[in-house]
């Protein structure tokens, strides 16, 4: 796995989000473009000299106060093939270098900060051409350092956050790194506010300096990058750059993110909040009191008054800070401290308010006999199966009695952990590990399973992919037909971020409506605190993912799509509407997914063409009931004249022909293997 340069006071191994860091690393097998170069993917760039070994980094400041950017670069010491040195090593830089005969590890973390002494002023922009890598002139310990891999972006508005780990770095004890070849610049961008003798890169090995890393008690918002697609067998596919806003950790400023491509044809994702706006919204639904010393509906990161006369906080210009859910029973499962110090709790209250405890009741009662106030309970008892199954998992094989951590004890009456533990994993989507490296702590995959993906079959129980499919589906349960409500509802900081501040972010840590973004492109813009005083070149927003579609759990609507044909497509489509209202967010539709279980029928599924035609298809039936996986239509293929549609499972409205002659139905739920139940069609073809 990849070990990131984030610590503080949490568990070992526990770190909040870190089933992110993991799945940052792992966007080398998210490839949509691998080009006409063949099975041995593109030539890598030139580095230094080819402009296509840069990628700009612009850092728009649209909020009333400097802002301070610092790009991690992290560690990778990644185990591959071909690769078994103790170190692991770097697949980027192996494409990169075109050298497979060596690893490339990359043993520390290294932070690139940005204008660290007057930042960047409202209403300014910042700009820096980040290279793929750079060789270092003092190659100790590392020879290389990977700036396009896993990489992160942390936004500052307060310079004392900031100087909790500058002024660490830069002081004498300090590990400042030389430049090294090639080596980050300022942009050649008009009215460029880099400071280019104020680019500082410092290594972060979280042994020889402490409080030299960024801590979790500091306010920053994140996101995340990788700007190249390289398969696991080390060949570079492609520059494309992979980018999401996280907030599996925690909320923070509202931020835009943008490639810069010609013409900027894609859109944004994030926020185009105000921070003013994006605060009072935060302020209201957690419940925050007027001096936010205090939360009554969820919890917030804590920034204490240091002087009661002056009413100073350790943070001064630091506004409102609200932790996911993962976070919240991290910390409730075994609370840290800010700076150690047992009287400042890094998130407040001490105990649950209502939105945290709402979510523990709700799970048992929903995975509990008589399943009272749950309507959605088969939902649930999929997940409940494979969460008891990995802990144990973990109690035969890792837990060892006054050495593996306390909060992972089981609980006489239940043989689990404590609710708060527990919901802490279930919220994080990881298996119950503790593999730091304490004693008691050595735990890996094969001691604990990794969790079944979507992709999984219903059987064995314990590994049924409808957990993962239902995990998702539930954290959105708050949409239709599902309407869930209150103290109902799986995840209410899902909502927060979807719904009441309308964000399209990671919300979880396999948030699949609205989390990662793909995009060709010279570079990202990072624009904060909404389009005022700088707006973004787009500001159209990236519409949302299309539904997903399983092959063991959903039905489809499948789309033709021809390459040769490019302008004659899909525009929108709607799900149960008479009218399409959404945007396809690619020129290839792919398939819609239809859960059963959440899809009402009747249900027209209307698309809208670039002929500007709207047609429709109308299910009638979906089937959720017996045994996974579901008979969800019945037996039909649609491979016969006049015989291409069930007439028992889809209509077709006003006998379109499009849908009549062009869309045939596959209905087989095979005795062995996944059941297919897709319809399938042409493109438009006026």
């Amino acid at each position: 796995m990849i070990k990131v340069g984030q610590s503080g006071s949490f568990p070992k191994g526990l770190v909040p989000g870190r089933l992110r860091y993991v799945a940052a690393a792992g966007l080398l097998t998210f490839v949509c473009h691998p080009g006409t170069a063949g099975t041995d993917g593109i030539v890598p760039p030139t580095c230094p000299g080819d402009e296509k070994c840069y990628k700009e980094m612009r850092i728009v400041n649209n909020t009333e106060n400097p802002l301070f950017p610092v790009i991690q670069a992290s560690i990778q010491t990644q185990q591959f093939p071909g690769c078994t040195t103790a170190d692991g090593g770097d697949i980027w830089l192996q494409a990169a270098l075109k050298n497979k005969t060596e690893c490339f590890p990359v043993k520390n973390t290294y932070y690139l900060y940005i204008n660290p002494t007057a930042g960047i002023p409202s209403g300014q922009t910042a700009s820096i051409k980040l290279p793929w890598y750079s060789k270092l002139v003092k190659p100790n310990p590392d020879e290389y350092i990977d700036w396009w891999r896993a990489g992160r972006n942390y936004i500052f508005d307060d310079k004392k956050a900031l100087d909790e780990s500058y002024l660490v770095n830069s002081s004498s004890n300090g590990n400042k790194v030389d430049p090294g070849t090639p080596w980050v610049s300022c942009a050649s961008l008009a009215n460029n506010v880099c400071d280019p003798n104020d680019l500082k890169v410092y290594r972060i090995d979280g042994l020889a300096l402490k409080g030299s890393d960024i801590q979790t008690q500091t306010p920053f918002q994140l996101n995340e990058y990788t700007f190249a697609d390289v398969t696991p067998a080390g060949v570079l596919l492609n520059l494309a750059m992979n980018y999401n806003v996280s907030n599996v950790d925690q909320l923070y400023l509202p931020l835009a993110l943008e490639p810069i491509s010609p013409g900027f044809p894609v859109g944004w994702m994030g926020s185009a909040l105000t921070v003013k706006d994006w605060r009072a919204k935060l302020e209201a639904w957690t419940g925050a009191n007027a001096d936010q010393t205090d939360a009554k509906n969820w919890p917030i990161y804590n920034n204490p008054i240091m002087d009661t006369h002056t009413k100073e906080r350790l943070y001064p210009k630091a506004g409102i800070r609200v932790p996911s859910a993962l976070t919240v029973f991290n910390f409730y499962m075994s609370p840290y401290y800010i700076n150690g110090d047992t009287k400042l709790p890094q998130i407040i209250p001490s105990t649950r308010p209502k939105y945290a405890a709402a979510i523990e009741t709700n799970w048992d009662n929903c995975t509990t006999p008589p399943f009272k106030d749950c309507p959605l309970h088969d939902m649930y008892a999929p997940i409940k199966t494979v969460f008891d199954n990995s802990y144990s998992q973990y109690l035969a094989t890792c837990w060892e009695r006054n050495k593996s951590p306390a909060w992972l004890a089981p609980v006489k009456e239940t043989k689990l952990p404590s609710p708060e533990a527990y919901a802490r994993f279930v919220q994080g989507w990881v298996p119950f590990r503790a593999d730091g490296d304490g004693p008691g702590q050595k735990c890996d995959a094969d001691d604990v399973r990794e969790l079944p993906q979507a992709s999984d079959p219903p059987n064995p129980p314990e590994r049924s992919g409808a957990a993962r499919v239902n995990y998702v589906r539930l954290q959105y349960d708050f949409h239709a037909p599902l309407n869930a409500k209150g103290d109902q509802l799986f995840n209410p900081y899902t909502q927060l971020v979807h719904e009441v501040i309308g964000e399209s972010a990671y919300a979880f840590s396999v948030d699949d409506d609205a989390g990662l973004h793909k995009s060709e492109g010279t570079g990202m813009i990072f624009e904060v605190g909404g389009f005022g005083h700088n707006p973004l070149p787009n500001i159209n927003e990236v519409p949302p993912a299309v539904p997903a579609y399983y092959d063991w759990y959903t039905a489809g609507v499948s789309l033709g799509w021809n390459k040769d044909f490019p302008k004659r497509g899909w525009l929108k489509y709607g799900v149960c509407k008479d009218a399409p209202d959404t945007d396809f967010p690619d020129i290839n539709p792919g398939t819609i997914g239809l859960n059963p279980r959440t899809t009402p029928v009747p249900c027209v599924v209307s698309l809208k063409g670039t002929d500007g035609i709207v047609h429709r298809i109308k299910l009638l039936q979906m089937n959720h009931e017996g045994p996974l996986p579901y008979q969800i239509w019945d037996e039909w293929s649609g491979d016969k004249p006049g015989a291409r549609l069930n007439p028992k499972t889809i209509a077709c409205p006003d006998d379109d022909p499009w849908c009549t002659q062009q869309t045939n139905e596959v209905a087989h739920r095979p005795a062995v293997g996944a059941p297919t139940f897709t319809t399938n069609s042409q493109e438009p073809t006026n």
